[in-house]
């Protein structure tokens, strides 16, 4: 008798061995945000969060007990199996650490310039160039000529790409190169002459200051320049066209790759586009600047201003 016991005993430890194990080796998940008070990366935390299917443990760079110091012991102690980027600052901490367990990041600027492992995953900030000047095209089909202001820092590689991209589209991309952001405004003034649009892109040097973005936007109306740029923020200085990502997208978007990498899915594209956009026409400033427009392709645009 207390062997057929000792018998179930030992056939439901085996039958419950496989749910025990599979416990024991729940991977362990690291979300790495910048700086947790940004608007932007706090609303694509929280996408990420709901959409993601495991727990995660977070850090917050901005706060101050993660210091360098307390971020690299706890890195060494945790020893995460996946950690998620949100920002460059992130990326970059969890690269010096730890680079040898996959990184999957989002919501850095060009991370071409970046240094990238084998083990490197990520959603990209920027919508395909190519996509957008197609899209610039097909609204407006006279604009030929577009200006672009950036710093080599952050957009080199991002200005060299498209330019190319650009000329097998039959546009020429002007760009004017700077190293700090109160020579934006100056830039700017150079290249109006000379464009048909300016492009405003995402680029630290550029947007770092609230007055310079005024006085630009303000030229630009003056000489009746369209602007094309990249947040829905830039409505309200009067921007003719702007073609945006969704933050809560690129979160559930990286939610979904990292799963795929925790669960060992090949994929060709390690490095994604953002899924989707968001496309604002300004129609009250295009009347206002007599631009020619293509009516037909007002049909794609998910928000008119009139």
């Amino acid at each position: 008798m207390k062997v057929q016991k000792l018998l179930r005993f030992v056939i439901c430890f085996l039958l419950l061995l496989p749910a025990v194990l599979s416990a024991e080796k729940e991977p362990k998940v690291l979300l790495i945000t910048s700086d947790a008070t940004v608007v932007k990366y706090s609303a694509i935390r929280e996408e990420f969060k709901k959409a993601f299917s495991r727990p995660v443990l977070e850090v917050n760079l901005n706060e101050k007990q993660w210091g360098i110091n307390a971020v690299e012991e706890f890195l060494y102690d945790e020893k995460p199996d996946l950690i998620y980027c949100i920002g460059s600052k992130a990326y970059l901490t969890a690269n010096k650490f730890i680079a040898d367990k996959p990184v999957v990041f989002s919501s850095v600027i060009n991370w071409q310039r970046l240094p990238i492992t084998k083990k490197t995953y990520g959603v990209s900030n920027e919508l395909p160039s190519g996509m957008q000047i197609t899209l610039f095209r097909y609204i407006f089909p006279k604009v030929i000529r577009i200006g672009i202001v950036y710093s080599e820092q952050y957009n080199s590689q991002w200005f060299d790409k498209t330019k190319e991209e650009a000329r097998k589209m039959g546009v020429e991309i002007i760009g004017q190169t700077i190293t700090k952001n109160t020579q934006f405004p100056l830039s700017v003034k150079a290249l109006l002459p000379k464009i048909d649009a300016l492009w405003l892109i995402s680029d630290p040097v550029i947007i770092s200051d609230k007055k310079n973005l005024t006085d630009v936007f303000r030229e630009c109306n003056q000489r009746k320049v369209p602007v094309f740029t990249y947040h829905d923020i830039f409505a309200e200085y009067g921007a003719t066209l702007i073609v945006s990502v969704d933050d809560g997208t690129i979160g559930r978007q990286s939610a979904g790759l990292s799963n795929d990498v925790l669960s060992g899915v090949k994929m060709e594209e390690k490095i994604q586009y953002p899924a989707g956009s968001h496309i604002i026409l300004n129609l009250k400033k295009v009347k206002e600047f007599d631009l020619p427009y293509n009516e037909q392709a007002l049909g794609i645009v998910n928000q008119i201003i009139r």
